[in-house]
């Protein structure tokens, strides 16, 4: 499938390398930046190594809940909606060997970009510390299984849920098993409160912080199978804990098994209600009709609007603006798209919930006032990005078998993106303008460090908002209705990518402008500016539209050349 999917167009060949290239690049600065927070704990004696494995502990936390995410998805889709699965349930081939395919596919699937980007954290660590070669091979050993795990316990959960829904509701009860997931991760790293790590006052005595760093771990989890297995071997502090080896690899044996066994009596059931209409009248389904006869159009309900055409005719709107109305409509009809505004709205409250703890960090000394204007500027780019990625990447995709109607209309493929561009860039932006103003707020930033920010998220949104319409029609997965897909595709990662490096390279061009501003503002001494600084600032500033315009003439021409 993987070699199929690099030759299946004449520009597949270039794929691998620019893949290959994007992901070193991205991959040696993770790895710079992780190596660099292990050299700095290490030097706090007595307590370096303890925090290292505190934060080592933590990062394998977040990657469970990631992974619990993302394998939910994604095992719904791979077992029950996929597009080929019509065709393979028809063939005389064995249960066994086809469930083994779909697990196989659902674990790369999901787990591929945790496994990717995940290492260099354990890496650096690795070479921080100075662990023995023989970590790295233990460190590859445990990452399977722990990858594993998550795949097996999404399969038991999507066999249950078929078997019992009476529809194709598999969509709404992933996302609902997904908010569930993500909400138990963020109770459990609260609960961890890692924020004391940053702030030394917080503890009585040295006793009290000792006790807190080597407080053990509870046994239930496969995150802290991991780490009992990996600390020794990083620190070479005696024997690995044979009891946490056994857990981590017969776990997902022994769900792997079960699985297989419960598929070959259910699978065939569960398969066929997935495919069944929608029936029955669901809170969401409801709720969206109510909102589609009352928001169908920006001009009044659709009963109003049918009874004005019918007396005088339809006004004349301008072919961009009838594309805008129709991708809104469409998205409003879709309960899977919509209702994924719920994760943007916990999103969000976690983002700010979270981040005034990073107050501490500048309290500290650790981070700074300009340090942590930089960081928030960084973490709400990388949100607009991943947003942008969801909504906006798969928006020429979801076109599907109807682009023919596009083809028709009187309107070029960029005009088209545009429209597209235009119709979904709104939220993104007032999700963006919302996130960095009260964050800013949050921790006392100043009104200068506030109205600059917002100018740098503003012109961030709009480059990456336009930078995702036009990969994902350099990218197009017209084959593909699953929205959710095609935002996990090969296009997308590459557009991720891309994405954060214009962030972060419109953040460091307006670095010394930004900190000038907010230094002046409130009285205190800054270094002078010089014309080369106002030059770069303003060639900063220029880059997302620079780019916006570039990817929307490259998208329209990929969409061209399939012609």
């Amino acid at each position: 499938m993987l070699k199929g999917s690099l030759r299946s167009s004449e520009e597949g060949r270039h794929r691998a390398p620019a893949f290959a290239g994007l992901s070193l690049l991205f991959w040696f600065l993770l790895y710079r930046a992780s190596l660099r927070v292990v050299e700095e704990a290490m030097k706090l004696d007595p307590v370096g190594e303890l925090l290292v494995q505190k934060l080592l502990s933590i990062t394998f936390l977040v990657f469970l809940g990631l992974l619990v995410f993302s394998n939910i998805v994604t095992a719904f889709s791979t077992f029950y909606l996929a597009d080929d699965m019509e065709f393979l349930v028809t063939r005389p081939i064995p249960k066994d060997a086809l469930f083994t395919s779909r697990f196989v596919e659902s674990l790369l699937q999901s787990s591929w970009v945790v496994l990717l980007f995940g290492m260099p954290i354990f890496v650096a660590a690795g070479v921080g510390v100075g662990a023995p070669p023989w970590f790295y091979v233990l460190l590859i050993a445990v990452m399977i299984p722990f990858v594993a795990i998550p795949t097996g316990i999404a399969t038991l959960l999507a066999l249950f849920v078929t078997n019992i829904l009476a529809a194709d509701r598999t969509r709404d009860a992933a996302l609902f098993f997904g908010l569930v997931a993500f909400s138990v991760l963020f109770v459990v790293v609260r609960a961890l409160q890692p924020e004391r790590l940053l702030n030394p006052d917080s503890f009585d005595s040295i006793g009290e912080m000792l006790r807190m760093l080597s407080a053990p771990t509870t046994a239930y989890l496969p995150s802290d199978w991991a780490i009992n297995v990996v600390i020794p071997a990083l620190f070479s502090s005696g024997a690995v804990d044979k009891w946490s080896i056994a857990l981590l690899f017969l776990t997902p044996l022994a769900l792997f098994f079960v699985s297989a066994w419960l598929h070959r009596g259910y699978y065939m059931r569960g398969y066929s209600k997935a495919q069944e209409g929608r029936h029955g009248r669901s809170v969401l389904t409801a709720f969206r009709d109510w909102l589609f006869k009352r928001t169908t159009t920006v001009r009044g309900s659709m009963d109003k609007n049918l009874a004005q055409i019918a007396a005088h005719g339809e006004r004349s709107i301008s072919t961009l603006g009838q594309l805008v109305r129709k991708d809104l409509s469409v998205f409003l009809r879709d309960a899977s798209q919509w209702s994924q505004l719920l994760v943007v709205v916990a999103i969000m409250v976690i983002y700010l919930v979270n981040f005034k703890y990073f107050e501490i960090a500048a309290n500290e000394n650790l981070l700074g006032d300009v340090g942590l204007f930089s960081f928030n500027l960084a973490a709400c780019g990388f949100v607009v990005v991943a947003l942008s990625g969801r909504f906006l990447f798969p928006a020429v995709s979801v076109e599907g078998r109807s682009f023919w109607m596009i083809l028709q209309a009187p309107i070029s493929l960029e005009r088209f993106l545009v429209g597209k561009w235009l119709g979904m860039m709104g939220p993104i932006v007032i999700i963006g303008q919302f996130i960095i103003w009260s964050s800013n707020l949050l921790v006392g930033q100043s009104l200068a460090n506030c109205l600059m920010a917002s100018l740098i998220t503003l012109v961030n949104t709009v480059g990456v908002a336009a930078m995702a319409v036009g990969f994902g029609a350099v990218y197009p997965q017209f084959h593909n209705p699953n929205a959710a897909k095609i935002a996990s595709s090969f296009g997308a990662v590459i557009y991720m990518i891309l994405g954060m490096f214009v962030v972060l390279a419109v953040i460091m061009s307006t670095f010394h402008v930004s900190t000038y501003l907010g230094h002046i503002y409130v009285g205190a001494s800054a270094r002078p500016i010089y014309a080369k600084h106002i030059l770069v600032t303003l060639t900063g500033l220029a880059l997302p539209f620079l780019v916006a315009t570039a990817t929307i003439r490259m998208g329209a021409a990929s969409l061209r050349s399939r012609l």
